[in-house]
């Protein structure tokens, strides 16, 4: 099956990655994944026109060509952040459950000091 058209390859790119789950369910996964794209798909759309306006690329095709390049490549580095995501959650998990307890509180104590030290420091101002 042979077929060059930009919508062809988006298609192809968006069955292969959200098959991919991120939730389990899958009606979330599909928002997710559809804004996920969306993103993508505004950055690539940028830097094509940036190159278009440095005058790299001139016509129609190299456009569309150039798009798909960065698209892919975008795609690639999210796949990479996401095994690095990935790689961290098995990490923190293979913690003591002590420090799974405590590391979470010290956050939390940490940003309700900070939140009370700005109140204050506001009130103080004011």
């Amino acid at each position: 099956m042979k077929n060059n058209s930009l919508s062809y390859y988006k298609i192809l790119l968006v069955a292969l990655i959200s098959s991919l789950s991120i939730t389990g369910i899958g009606f979330l996964d599909n928002y997710f994944w559809n804004t996920v794209f969306a993103i993508i798909g505004m950055i690539a759309y940028a830097i094509v026109g940036v190159l278009y306006s440095l005058h790299l690329i001139t016509n129609k095709k190299d456009g569309k060509d150039a798009f798909i390049a960065v698209f892919v490549i975008l795609i690639i580095i999210g796949i990479f952040i996401y095994q690095g995501i990935i790689e961290f959650q098995r990490w923190l998990i293979s913690w003591p459950l002590w420090i799974k307890i405590v590391v979470p509180s010290i956050l939390l104590i940490g940003i309700i000091s900070v939140i009370v030290l700005m109140i204050l420091n506001k009130k103080r101002t004011d």
